[in-house]
């Protein structure tokens, strides 16, 4: 009896990114990120941007502490992330602002003018002919 030897090949684990919420504000005029990065300090993130795009750097300083550690799982990335956030209209880049609240790095990214919705309202004025006084 022949014995068939099957070799079972997982897939590799897709590398650990940046998990992120993106949505537009209500009125239009920006994007805004919220990219979880528990455990992590400001200093330990880097934000760059171009006209259409964010990209998150994470660069976690080693714990002493975790030297000693045989970890028998571990979940929470330690080592540097980054991720690439493409948007569909320019953005402003001299405008972005940051923030970094319970684990949570919330990016305001506000639309570049010409990328922007605006709104014209008409109002009522004289007709043409008699603008600028006499012709």
């Amino acid at each position: 009896m022949r014995q068939e030897v099957r070799a079972t090949m997982a897939p590799a684990p897709a590398p650990p990114r940046l998990p992120a919420n993106i949505y537009e504000t209500p009125g239009g005029e920006a994007y805004v990120l919220e990219v979880a990065v528990p455990g992590l300090e400001s200093s330990e993130i880097v934000i760059e941007a171009d006209v259409e795009t964010v990209v998150v750097r994470t660069e976690p300083r080693r714990d002493d502490a975790e030297a000693g550690r045989k970890y028998l799982q571990r979940e929470q990335a330690s080592s540097p992330m980054s991720r690439v956030f493409e948007f569909p209209t320019e953005i402003d880049t001299d405008n972005i602002e940051a923030t970094l609240d319970n684990g949570i790095l919330r990016i305001r990214v506000p639309k570049a003018a010409a990328g922007r919705r605006k709104v014209i309202r008409v109002t009522p004025g004289r007709p043409a002919s008699q603008e600028g006084g006499n012709r």
